[in-house]
């Protein structure tokens, strides 16, 4: 064999070698979970994505019962108690305002509150339609202490357009019951006199003390408080 032969058996493999596409494969980066749709921050307050609402609803008229307008400074929120009143800062420009809790939503995606177009537009966010911003709890009717976004059921057994009617039915829940109130509220202009029991932070705890009150003659319902 010459040395022509011999470098051209040595030179040849490697040639090749080199041209071929490498298949070595490299571990994708690592994707994060997506992030939860709000977090809250020592119980009193919550970082999330807010909207705002209104035109529509103008002049209907709220979970809470009182007529909606969207020239008031409230918001509607999933869980915490109506009547509520909380900061609201848009945290893309540092605008704040404060807004009572007179309904519940918002129910689309990933939303933690809802505001009224007066308080959209006085932080800056009706052009925009969503923001991300920071929830804080100023005030509260709530008896709670804290973890103010935790939800809290109550049992509702009547409702009554007479005070006085309200008051002979707690009477009588008094008895049984340590946690009886008679809540007022405006319905449609007309107010009414709500008699609820007990504060639950499990729903099914409240069933099991609605199917209770049911059994003794009352029509109850679970509501969030």
């Amino acid at each position: 064999m010459n040395v022509k032969t011999l470098l051209l058996i040595i030179i040849i493999p490697v040639v090749f070698a080199c041209g071929k596409k490498s298949t070595t494969s490299y571990p994708s980066p690592e994707r994060k979970p997506p992030s939860a749709p709000g977090y809250t921050i020592e119980g009193s307050t919550q970082v999330g994505l807010a909207s705002w609402y209104g035109i529509e609803e103008h002049n209907n008229y709220a979970a809470s019962g009182e007529r909606f307008s969207k020239h008031d400074y409230t918001a509607a929120h999933k869980t915490l108690p109506m009547g509520t009143v909380v900061r609201v800062t848009n945290l893309e420009n540092g605008r704040d305002v404060i807004v009572k809790i007179n309904d519940r939503g918002p129910f689309v995606g990933d939303r933690i509150i809802d505001l009224s177009h007066a308080p959209a537009t006085s932080i800056d966010m009706v052009q925009k339609g969503v923001v991300r911003v920071k929830v804080e709890v100023v005030s509260t009717p709530s008896s709670k202490t804290s973890n103010y976004f935790t939800p809290e059921y109550t049992v509702q057994v009547a409702s009554y357009s007479n005070v006085s009617s309200a008051n002979n039915a707690k009477r009588v829940l008094d008895r049984e019951f340590n946690d009886v109130r008679v809540e007022s509220v405006n319905v449609k202009g007309k107010k009414y006199y709500r008699v609820r029991v007990g504060r639950y932070s499990s729903k099914n705890d409240a069933r099991k003390a609605a199917s209770k009150l049911r059994k003794q003659g009352y029509t109850t319902r679970v509501i969030l408080e």
